[in-house]
């Protein structure tokens, strides 16, 4: 019989000399140490590598040697060795082991005794301040921040108080040469992105963790309706459930308001399910990947809907069922309203049609129209209620739906942040009524929250699906609280970038320059509330914060102050947050001069 046996290699046969030529045979311009070649530094160490530096792979543990070694040549270590050679000859030393304090400070000890004098030191702590290091660490202590060590095309830079200039230059230097932009920031825990983001992630993850949604509903509805690549819960996975965990529970033991936690982190690092390092996570990866989604039937959904209202929302939800091939019919309070609004869905129908008289034409425009006649609720399949925000208005219209329109009309709210069951509860049809919360722009945006209440049927959850479809929307499923899930998790990281901002932690600039770059962010967070609307940002804040079943903050103080002074941002003619903030600091007068 053959031996199929795989002869696992030793440490004895690590190189322990350049054994991996450099591009072209000529040696790349800086050496730099990696120590610690777990995830972290793995990564680093792989990056680095492929731009062409030099790199010395150090670590004690004969695994770690052993999965560096098990690397394509391109991406592994010129030198693979245990501490502490290799430090001595390095241009730039970086520690990446785990994160608690204690080791951090014994490693970096360590390290001064064995780096060149002037040689800088870059150290991956995210939770813990350089200040805190720096006695152990010795001069030219850097901290290198970032969210992911699988995207390292940014990272935060933070600065201890001796490191000198030409480290810092050096520094800069070398991330350049392997195509990293370094953003410089203050030194805190969490630093910018990694910590805003850490805890959107963790609400992600206690949404799973609650029942509230499926780990594919939380992603998918995050990336279509944020513009996120990767979900939220993808990203934990990417980073590594365990060590997302360790440092989630680090920033909550340093105050700050973060939420401990979500147990099912600790649930599933228990089963060994560590995210995309370990295949399976949140999300499975490698062979057999894909999910099968659940095939639904669908069931006929009617012809005939009924949009109430006639701003923003309710024409652009009209234009989208008028698209979807559905008889449409606008229902504005008034004559005035409606042609308003049938003027406003003329214009957008025209844009992208050859037909311009409302039949139906080759793109599968249906007839619609816009009146302020009530008796069309009499005839509707489908009624999508999109009035103003408001708990009584919304209960009034549903009691009066429910005396007119025909026994099996699908009756759906548009809320974005009031309970479904609560706007719906007057119609007497429980088995009838859902949320089908819309994004704006409507006809644009392709995700649609769908939100049964306590006693909607399984049919009329099927035909809200195919009403959905034939929109070209994608659903996500979620239970009946305030936010539903893309509100629930978006406003409060935009409350807690504005509370780093008034504590003075980040300029406007810096904010958002971290969050695109570091954090793979669309919009930073301060663009974002601008076009949002700080009014509608602080009404969804106050609701998030009243629901019992949430674990969210109070609006932060500059939120209340930007609506107060009516700086909302795009809607204001450009009077957003940056305009408020340059006008409170030239009008605050320093203590000294007032005295």
């Amino acid at each position: 019989m053959a031996d199929h046996t795989r002869t696992t290699p030793t440490t004895d046969s690590l190189p322990t000399t350049d054994s991996v030529p450099s591009a072209e045979g000529a040696p790349p311009p800086f050496t730099v140490a990696v120590v610690g070649l777990g995830g972290t530094g793995l990564a680093l160490a792989r990056r680095l590598t492929r731009a062409g530096l030099r790199v010395t792979g150090i670590d004690d543990d004969p695994a770690a040697l052993v999965r560096a070694l098990r690397l394509s040549p391109g991406e592994r270590p010129r030198t693979l060795t245990r501490f502490p050679a290799g430090v001595a000859s390095a241009d730039l030393v970086i520690e990446a082991v785990p994160e608690p304090a204690a080791l951090k400070r014994a490693v970096l000890a360590s390290l001064r005794e064995q780096r060149r004098p002037g040689t800088p030191v870059l150290t991956t702590a995210l939770t813990t301040p350089l200040g805190d290091l720096e006695d152990a660490a010795g001069p030219d202590l850097f901290a290198l921040r970032f969210l992911r060590s699988d995207a390292l095309d940014a990272v935060e830079l933070a600065r201890a108080p001796r490191a000198g200039d030409a480290a810092a230059a050096r520094v800069v230097e070398v991330l350049a040469a392997a195509g990293i932009k370094a953003h410089h920031v203050g030194d805190r825990p969490g630093s910018l992105a990694p910590g805003l983001l850490l805890g959107l992630l963790n609400e992600a993850a206690w949404m799973v963790h609650d029942g509230y949604a499926s780990a594919e509903d939380v992603d998918t509805a995050v990336r279509l309706g944020c513009g996120w690549s990767d979900g939220p819960l993808a990203t934990l996975d990417a980073i590594g459930l365990d060590t997302a965990r360790d440092v989630l529970a680090r920033l909550g033991d340093l105050g700050g308001g973060l939420r401990a936690p979500a147990p099912i982190l600790d649930e599933l690092v228990a089963q060994g399910a560590l995210g995309a390092k370990s295949g399976r996570g949140f999300h499975r990866y490698g062979e057999g990947a894909a999910q099968r989604r659940t095939v639904r039937p669908t069931a006929p959904p009617g012809r005939n809907v009924v949009v109430v209202g006639s701003g923003t929302m309710a024409t652009g939800i009209a234009e989208a069922c008028a698209r979807g091939g559905f008889r449409t019919t606008l229902l504005a309070r008034s004559e005035e309203k409606a042609a308003a609004a049938a003027e406003r869905i003329d214009f957008a129908l025209q844009r992208n049609s050859a037909s311009a008289d409302g039949s139906s034409d080759e793109n599968g425009t249906a007839s619609w129209t816009a009146t302020s006649d009530r008796s069309v609720l009499a005839s509707a399949d489908i009624v999508v209620e999109a009035v103003v925000e408001d708990l009584e208005v919304k209960r009034r219209l549903f009691a009066e739906l429910g005396k007119v329109c025909p026994p099996n009309t699908l009756l759906a709210t548009s809320t974005s942040s009031l309970p479904v069951g609560a706007c719906t509860e007057t119609a007497g049809r429980p088995a009838h009524v859902f949320g089908l919360h819309f994004f704006n722009p409507a006809p644009l945006m392709p995700l649609v929250e769908l939100v049964p209440g306590e006693r909607t049927s399984a049919h009329t959850l099927a035909r809200a699906r195919a009403v959905a479809e034939r929109l070209g929307k994608q659903t996500v499923e979620c239970g009946d609280r305030a936010g539903f899930i893309v509100n629930a998790l978006l406003f409060p990281y935009l409350n807690e970038a504005l509370g780093l901002l008034d504590a003075g932690e980040a300029t406007t600039a810096t904010l958002d320059l971290a969050l695109k770059s570091v954090g793979g962010q669309p919009l930073g967070p301060v663009r974002l509330l601008d076009t949002v609307g700080a009014d509608v940002a602080l009404e969804v804040q106050r609701r998030l914060h009243a629901e019992p079943s949430l674990w969210t903050p109070a609006p932060a103080a500059l939120l209340e102050q930007l609506v107060t002074a009516r700086h909302l941002g795009r809607k204001t003619a450009g009077k957003g947050v940056r305009a408020y903030l340059t006008a409170r600091a030239a009008t605050s007068v320093p203590a000294a001069v007032a005295a």
